[in-house]
């Protein structure tokens, strides 16, 4: 499983969400800490304030009435007792307690310092060092004691002993507060999403615009959207495509203008050789000057081939196929098709006809019969090309699309014609995003396989 994204989109949404994440569950964290602190000096001072109260009440008390205070004072958790000796006897250790001490004795308006006396029982499992620091003295949360002991002597002499271990710790997160925080995630994502995708696309455009150039589709210049350096790659490849079309285009007329003046000298050199007495030398100057008629043809196809700027459209690839086979089977040829009927293929189904007719023209012509299949596959198609000959060795197998090269050694044009047919015929295919390629089959023959994706 993929946990991080491929796409530029989901990449960027993912560090969106990744960051908004660290930085809700920091400022949760940073606001738990400030709700602790508020609501610990809140309980201090609501203490603080409960047992000078009490005190003040007892202290203009008579017997009875203090009993009788005490008893509706009294809380769950409270152990408040009048006794001639205070509870507490050992003088602060800890800073928080003389800070309690002081401040009672403040509200008190008591200047004997032995008239407050503070003592904390700390849990098992802390000892109070946590509450070293001086910060910590005055924020100490409250709700970590077991029980605070107070004894505070009144007018009279009297100590008021209190014991209570009612500490309630901050509320639970407000659901509207999680409601909140669950829709500023919501909007993070749903705008992260609208701008991943408007980062992404001008990229996922021009990775299209490559593609289809690639495979030779012409196409208008992009659009130059997006950040700076996407605008900059956009006119670059923009820059490209037009010098490229301009290359093609002046190459294209280049070959014209080659054809021609060509195609002049040799017509008149083949006037020429028809006034040669020597019957003999004449019919050998006029198969050269053919020979070099047909070599000329020859690569000015390949040339245009290479630079055919013929537009991709939807094609039976079946029925280019079976008329190809058809036309062959006329002409007397040995050639089968197995196959769909009908298999519908983006190509360019002029230059595709000429790279199939080539391969099966040669299965015929060296193999003596050609067997070709059709196979639909859901990333493309396949063409496979069959034929009964003798095959090819096996360190020629990549050797022969290379232009101009025959096995045949004699460079008659009979036997072996001009080398092109299979240079043509994989320009095509690669111009199509395919591959062609030759094997030699184990029951004999050659197999030419043409892969086109879709």
């Amino acid at each position: 499983m993929r946990l991080w994204p491929d796409t530029l989109a989901g990449r960027t949404l993912s560090l969106l969400i990744g960051m908004t994440l660290i930085l809700i569950i920091g400022s949760a964290w940073l606001l738990h800490d400030e709700r602790r602190e508020r609501f610990d000096e809140r309980s201090r001072f609501q203490l603080l304030d409960r047992v000078a109260t009490l005190a003040r009440l007892l202290g203009d008390a008579d017997d009875e009435e203090r009993l009788r205070i005490i008893e509706r004072v009294a809380d769950r958790g409270d152990d408040i007792e009048l006794s001639d000796k205070p509870s507490v006897t050992t003088p602060p250790s800890h800073p928080l307690e003389r800070m309690i001490g002081h401040k009672l004795k403040r509200r008190l308006h008591l200047t004997d310092q032995s008239s407050v006396r503070v003592r904390i029982e700390f849990d098992a499992h802390d000892d109070g060092s946590r509450y070293g620091r001086k910060e910590r003295h005055e924020h100490g949360p409250l709700g970590d004691f077991e029980g605070i002991h107070l004894s505070i002597r009144l007018w009279d002499g009297v100590w008021l002993n209190i014991r209570t271990n009612k500490f309630e710790g901050p509320p639970p997160w407000a659901g509207k507060t999680l409601q909140l925080l669950a829709l500023l995630l919501i909007l993070v994502i749903s705008s992260g999403l609208f701008i991943a995708r408007r980062m992404a696309r001008p990229m996922s455009q021009l990775a299209d615009a490559a593609n289809r150039f690639g495979l030779g589709q012409s196409q208008p210049p992009l659009s130059e959207k997006g950040s700076r350096e996407v605008r900059n790659t956009i006119r670059a490849f923009n820059q490209m495509q037009e010098r490229l079309h301009k290359h093609i285009s002046d190459r294209s007329q280049m070959l014209a203008a080659v054809s021609h003046d060509l195609r002049t000298p040799i017509t008149t050199l083949r006037l020429r050789a028809e006034y040669i007495e020597d019957s003999e030398m004449r019919e050998k100057t006029l198969a050269t000057l053919a020979e070099m008629e047909a070599i000329l043809s020859a690569t000015l196809g390949f040339a245009r081939d290479e630079a055919a700027d013929e537009a991709t459209r939807s094609t039976d690839l079946a029925a280019l196929l079976t008329s190809l086979v058809d036309d062959h089977a006329d002409l007397g040829g040995n050639v089968d098709y197995k196959g769909p009927d009908r298999s519908i293929f983006m190509c360019r189904p002029i230059a595709l006809k000429r790279a199939l007719n080539n391969l099966i023209d040669n299965a015929l012509k060296y193999g003596g019969s050609a067997s070709v299949r059709l196979v639909e596959k859901n990333e493309g198609v396949e063409v496979v090309i069959d034929d009964a000959g003798p095959g090819i060795p096996e360190e020629s197998l990549e050797e022969v699309f290379t232009p101009f090269f025959r096995l045949e050694a004699s460079r008659n044009r009979e036997t072996g014609g001009t080398g092109l047919g299979l240079a043509v015929a994989r320009t095509i295919v690669h111009a199509h995003g395919g591959q062609l390629s030759l094997v030699n089959r184990s029951e004999g023959g050659l197999r030419a396989a043409v892969w086109l994706p879709r």
